[in-house]
């Protein structure tokens, strides 16, 4: 049985009183079917990749949404990974590991699609380094793998950044001081201001996706199926926040506030989305996603509010709102589709 989360945590986290383990609302009843929510544009579309062309599968299924929830595709891209918006929208797209390969950009409102950067080492893992504390030149994309973190700049050349004291970067993130926070394989999780990374903590399993809070706490979920909240020095705050969970196809991000989200922990559960209410309730609000590879799945929100989810073996990135949410970029407006 979990130890309760105090009341202040909680506050902290959600907005709201209460644990994560009281009754998970199934809302199946209430899912709104999914050919209301295709958009009218899905079409076969193709991205170039290392000289071949890709067929995406944009025929495919889309997931099945609550009322009031929306999915559509919003780019088709090969076999993506982790996901990392810069602040004006362009998304860059992590690259299936295990050998050397390239990432993927897609312009802002999910324009056109290329290979971004030379080959990386195992590039599943990327996050957008806006001041350059970790890359050393600002809007650098950082690049996670087996053993290697690189930095690849705006003209494209790259760089390794750190190569010792870790074995492999699962995901990562900046936390609200601009720190960066990241999972390792062996397991732990380091941190780095710029200097050669340290750890943070260790885990009782291999950690998997990684969301900050307002308040720099980390809430990670490892490959037991559980949900552990660490404060920003490393403490734990809860050791079961939620459990029975997914394992490697769990992932975690705070809702932005904005765009009707509101400011919940969100989780795609395996085939399933989830989020908690203000009563502390896990609810399901979404069901029927592709699980990709483990611990591969991109799971963001962008800078329009919406929230993006990478859809391996389809090809495709897509995209989630909600109410009349269009999505508006800090960089330029994108127009209905």
């Amino acid at each position: 049985m979990r130890n309760f989360l105090p009341s202040l945590l909680a506050s902290i986290l959600f907005g709201f009183a209460g644990t994560v383990h009281a009754t998970q609302t199934n809302d199946t009843a209430n899912l709104s079917a999914a050919n209301d929510q295709v958009r009218s544009d899905q079409t076969s579309a193709t991205s170039f990749a290392s000289g071949q062309v890709q067929t995406a599968n944009s025929t495919a299924n889309l997931p099945t949404l609550s009322a009031g929830f929306h999915v559509s595709i919003y780019a088709n891209v090969p076999e993506p990974m982790k996901l990392s918006f810069a602040p004006d929208g362009a998304l860059y797209v992590g690259r299936q590991g295990g050998s050397n390969n390239r990432i993927h950009k897609v312009e802002p409102c999910g324009g056109s699609v290329s290979e971004f950067g030379p080959p990386q080492v195992d590039p599943d893992a990327v996050l957008f380094d806006a001041s350059g504390r970790i890359g050393g030149v600002r809007n650098s994309v950082l690049v996670g793998g087996g053993g290697i973190l690189a930095a690849i700049f705006k003209d494209q050349t790259s760089a390794v950044i750190f190569n010792s004291g870790f074995a492999d970067v699962d995901d990562m993130k900046f936390d609200q001081r601009g720190r960066l926070v990241f999972s390792d394989d062996f397991p732990r999780i380091l941190v780095s201001n710029g200097g050669s990374p340290t750890v943070l903590f260790s885990t009782p399993n291999r950690p998997n996706s990684i969301t900050i809070a307002d308040d720099n706490r980390i809430v990670l979920s490892i490959a037991d199926g559980t949900i552990r909240i660490y404060n920003a020095d490393g403490t734990v705050a809860d050791n079961a926040f939620a459990t029975g969970l997914a394992g490697f196809n769990t992932y975690l991000a705070f809702g932005p506030a904005e765009g009707g989200f509101g400011k919940a922990l969100y989780v795609l559960n395996g085939t399933e989305l989830l989020t908690y209410n203000k009563r502390g309730e896990a609810t399901t609000i979404g069901s029927g996603f592709s699980i990709g590879p483990a611990s591969g799945t991109g799971f963001v929100f962008g800078p329009d509010k919406s929230l993006y989810v990478s859809d391996y073996y389809n090809n495709r990135i897509l995209k989630i709102t909600r109410g009349d949410h269009e999505g508006r970029h800090e960089g330029p407006r994108c127009p209905n589709r």
